[in-house]
């Protein structure tokens, strides 16, 4: 049969026609997820220690709750993120609860009406039974917080009731309660009108609840990380494990601030003590058109979503904060500089008289031989760390695929300038170019290339020379 396949250096017996598939084409270049803020907060409600995916700032409350530093999330969706990592800090609490009774002379525990999460919210919630208002073959479980109706559970009336109200609950998929039954009894719930939930507390967050949710979202895709402490002690551990991910390959950032109550100077001084191109620091506040004021992890998050939303070929100097109405913690134009100077980033009023962010930089201050000042931008961090990533996770899937032969290498090359060409048409790069390294050749299964490349910064600080003339020549 003519077509039949055959493998690299095999002979076949018979005369015949045989065929082999092979890519001719470049690799597939690796899309590398944008726009991604993981968020570290406390809260009263909500699945504790562990990852939720939010894709919208109303998806907070709906899972979260309203109370606790939940605004770190809801920040940077303001800030313009498409979606957040989010992690409820803590350990321990408990989940309110309150157990309902039969309707025997000497009354027996027979359910009990648990909150879903551990949380004081849950002390809010109230219950109701009774029988149905429409129907005379069921009753059901009424529940409130405060005034407001969350959730009403209808069950089947008769001398089952206890096992009918928890089999209702928990088929429900109740976002609010869980239901356990505890006996039988007589089979009759007793009717209880507006009784509480009791017993909820909130889990205890300390620094080990920080390295929990910090190693919980280690392996998750996300570009940005905020936190709602403003601890210096906290941002120290947030930086440690920032650096240690950037050299396992993982390209973040974080975005930490404190709040205007501490000095200038020692704000100042935290900053700058970073040095760190992964590290954005944010040192005074503004408030929004609602009220509110927005410094330290509020105003970080902010920056946190704003850093996410941008293109890599934007910068965030004199980015608008939307909705800003005044700054917080203003600055002299001396105070500005200083604070420039050590790698801070501060808010400002634009000629406009908008909310804006005065210059796009982190924490680095002091160059290095091998980190040139590109690093203190927080533009061109992204443009490198974005370049690295695409020929990184495009050659990936290639390792152990193709022979350490000048073809195979021919064919990373071809992948990789593809990717610093496409950078180029995208404005991120003005040109560059990968080669074998000629200072380590080839040998046995390894092999080393060099990547050159300049990378563009936006323009930031425009100069005018104007000319005046009292009076024309002539």
């Amino acid at each position: 049969m003519a077509g039949i396949t055959f493998q690299v250096g095999e002979a076949k017996v018979r005369p015949g026609v045989y065929v082999r598939v092979t890519n001719i084409g470049e690799p597939q270049e690796a899309i590398i997820p944008q726009g991604i803020v993981a968020a570290l907060f406390r809260a009263s409600w909500g699945p504790l220690g562990q990852v939720t995916y939010l894709e919208n700032a109303d998806a907070v409350t709906a899972n979260f709750g309203s109370t606790g530093t939940i605004d770190t999330a809801i920040e940077a969706f303001r800030g313009g993120c498409r979606r957040v990592v989010a992690y409820r800090l803590g350990s321990g609490g408990a989940k309110a609860t309150i157990t309902l009774k039969d309707t025997a002379t000497t009354p027996a525990n027979v359910v009990t009406i648990s909150a879903k999460y551990e949380g004081v919210r849950g002390n809010n919630f109230k219950v109701t039974v009774r029988d149905s208002l429409s129907d005379a073959t069921k009753r059901e479980l009424l529940l409130f917080e405060g005034t407001t109706l969350l959730q009403t559970v209808t069950f089947s009336k008769g001398t089952g009731e206890p096992q009918a109200l928890v089999d209702a609950v928990n088929a429900s998929n109740s976002p609010y309660i869980t239901a356990t039954k505890l006996a039988d009894g007589n089979g009759i719930l007793a009717t209880v009108t507006q009784q509480a939930l009791t017993g909820g507390q909130d889990p205890t967050v300390d620094g080990a609840s920080y390295s929990a949710g910090l190693s919980a979202i280690e392996a998750i895709d996300w570009n940005v990380l905020a936190v709602d402490s403003e601890d210096p002690a906290t941002h120290v551990t947030v930086q440690t494990y920032i650096n240690r991910v950037r050299n396992e390959g993982k390209r973040v950032i974080a975005v930490v601030g404190e709040p205007t109550s501490v000095q200038l100077s020692t704000r100042l001084t935290n900053a700058e003590a970073f040095n760190d191109p992964a590290i954005v620091y944010v040192a005074n506040g503004f408030k929004g058109s609602d009220g509110v004021v927005r410094e330290g992890y509020k105003a970080a998050a902010r920056v946190a979503g704003m850093i996410a939303a941008a293109n890599i070929t934007e910068s965030l100097t004199h980015a608008v904060v939307k909705g800003a109405t005044e700054l917080v913690g203003a600055l002299t134009n001396a105070e500005i500089e200083q604070a420039i100077q050590s790698g801070a980033l501060v808010f400002t009023l634009s000629a406009q008289k908008q909310v804006q962010i005065e210059y796009g930089i982190n924490t680095f201050v002091t160059v290095t031989a091998d980190m040139d000042a590109g690093w203190k931008k927080i533009r061109r961090v992204r443009t490198r760390d974005n370049l690295m990533d695409r020929i990184s996770a495009t050659w990936e899937p290639l390792v152990g695929k193709i022979s350490n032969s000048p073809d195979g290498r021919a064919t990373l090359i071809a992948a990789a300038q593809g990717i610093i060409n496409k950078m180029v048409a995208e404005g991120a790069l003005l040109s560059g170019t990968i080669v074998e390294d000629k200072n380590n050749p080839p040998t046995g299964d390894s092999a080393w290339f060099v990547v050159q490349v300049d990378d563009l910064d936006s323009a930031e600080k425009l100069y005018i020379t104007f000319g005046f003339r009292f009076a024309p020549e002539y």
